[in-house]
């Protein structure tokens, strides 16, 4: 009797502890909204995005963003497994020869830690609490450097250029 009880000891400790990784899933990132400065002013110069808010404040040289004429910070989030470490890397779109520079400035939130990254092309580090979820608010720094020609879209995708992994 005393075997049994110990052998269904042994039994139930195992599933405990190997059930764990089976019920781990697998991370996902999903984009909520894209970044958008909205229109701009045909001049070069730049305008600063507060991630969190979405506002335009002046950066360097003459302001070039009409203010909240159709602005939105991004917003994406990251679902992991509870309190993992999650890195995320923002690389900034320098000057490639388009006419302009998009630096990044993101706040980024779980249930249990907040990190701002700002001029950082390194991994930044955060925990995903208990409930797994980071929410990265992403605005930044755009620059113009080369006059547009008129009537030009400035287009540029920023999901592609978030890096993330979850750590073990």
């Amino acid at each position: 009797m005393m075997i049994k009880r110990i052998f269904n000891l042994i039994f139930i400790v195992n599933v405990l502890l190997f059930s764990h990784n089976a019920l781990s899933l697998t991370p996902t990132f999903h984009m909520g909204q894209e970044i958008n400065f909205g229109s701009i002013v045909l001049s070069t110069g730049s305008c600063s995005m507060i991630p969190t808010t979405g506002a335009l404040t002046s950066h360097v040289g003459q302001f070039i963003c009409e203010f909240q004429a159709g602005s939105q910070y991004g917003s994406y989030t990251i679902t992991a497994n509870p309190n993992k470490i999650i890195q995320v890397k923002m690389t900034p779109d320098l000057d490639n020869g388009s006419g302009y520079i998009f630096n990044p400035r993101a706040s980024m939130f779980s249930d249990v830690a907040s990190k701002v990254v700002h001029n950082n092309t390194d991994f930044v580090e955060i925990n995903s609490g208990s409930s797994g979820i980071v929410n990265i608010y992403l605005g930044g720094e755009l620059t113009v450097y080369s006059l547009p020609s008129a009537g030009q879209t400035i287009n540029f995708s920023f999901d592609a250029a978030i890096e993330w992994n979850e750590i073990d």
